[in-house]
């Protein structure tokens, strides 16, 4: 067993590591596809799909000439230089890896959605109105390969080395893959641990109870610490609450800093302005807020910007 894991992670971290990852989401990918035959209710959406996988490589090719170069730079750094500890390479060592990197993807990904700045760079992921395993890799070229996750460069300075961060994210990511289908409905006691599909439809739902909440990519625990878990009641509506009509794939890029260059052109104060950069989506200079919170209290009379 701890030589099949060994080879596994050497496998993964290693120049194979591309491979891995597109081989396992392609895989993936196909199987939910074939799933979609033999379901009477669900009809596969070929448009989206498409326009998803297309997305996908052009976030795949700028992480491939930039954005994963400097993610990976910036992480080698920091643990070469400026690392508190020689993380164990036990089995311990690995749990606690994918534990403390499964709450920093936790923290970051809370980040993005409660911060004008961050939000703008994920937007592209929810702007899909379908749910299935292409959704998961509609992103944005601009999130350079993770760069703008902030919480993951604190697993170098504490020691946790760059192919240990590869593979415990390699085998996050899968999992955060699967959430993203309509065909598992409920995994029974798993839905009360792990981030299920369930748990994360809601993620993608406009509902007012569905906005900002499951954050987390594998362990539940997080939500349910912090207080951002929400059951699936009744299948949400996906994408945003302001839908983006284009599909085309520019617009798909270029709609999250499009938005948030209209925000601070808005702002007749310069500190208002900088406001925008750090409120949550939906915060406006002249009180007519329209965040998660002011949509759940049912705040009248703001037209959706």
């Amino acid at each position: 067993m701890v030589e099949t894991w060994d080879w596994f992670a050497a496998s993964v971290s290693g120049p194979n590591g591309f491979w891995w990852a597109l081989s396992s989401y392609v895989a993936m990918i196909l199987i939910e596809r074939c799933a979609y035959l033999f379901e009477h209710g669900l009809k596969w959406p070929e448009r989206d799909a498409r326009v998803n996988v297309i997305n996908s490589s052009v976030t795949a090719i700028g992480d491939a000439l930039l954005g994963g170069a400097l993610f990976a730079g910036i992480y080698v750094t920091l643990h070469d230089q400026v690392r508190l500890f020689d993380w164990p390479v036990t089995a311990l060592g690995w749990v606690s890896a994918f534990v403390l990197r499964d709450l920093a993807y936790y923290v970051d990904h809370r980040i993005a959605h409660r911060t004008g700045f961050f939000w703008a760079f994920h937007i592209a992921h929810h702007s899909s109105r379908e749910m299935n395993l292409t959704v998961s890799s509609r992103g944005s070229v601009f999130s350079l390969g993770g760069t703008l996750s902030p919480a993951y460069f604190l697993l170098p300075i504490l020691g946790v080395p760059f192919w240990m961060f590869v593979v415990v994210g390699f085998v996050g990511s899968l999992w955060g893959i699967f959430n993203h289908t309509r065909l598992v409905r409920r995994m029974g006691w798993l839905d009360a641990i792990l981030c299920t599909p369930s748990n994360h439809r809601v993620h993608h739902g406009i509902e007012a109870k569905y906005l900002d909440r499951n954050y987390g990519q594998t362990l539940l625990i997080w939500d349910r610490l912090f207080g951002t878990w929400q059951r699936e009641d009744e299948e949400p509506t996906y994408g945003l609450v302001k839908q983006q009509e284009s599909d085309r794939i520019w617009d798909i890029q270029t709609a999250g800093p499009r938005w948030l260059w209209e925000q601070l052109q808005s702002a007749p104060r310069w500190q208002d302005k900088l406001r925008y950069l750090v409120m949550p989506p939906g915060w406006r200079h002249d009180g007519c807020h329209q965040t998660a919170e002011a949509i759940r209290a049912g705040a009248p009379g703001c037209a959706l910007t």
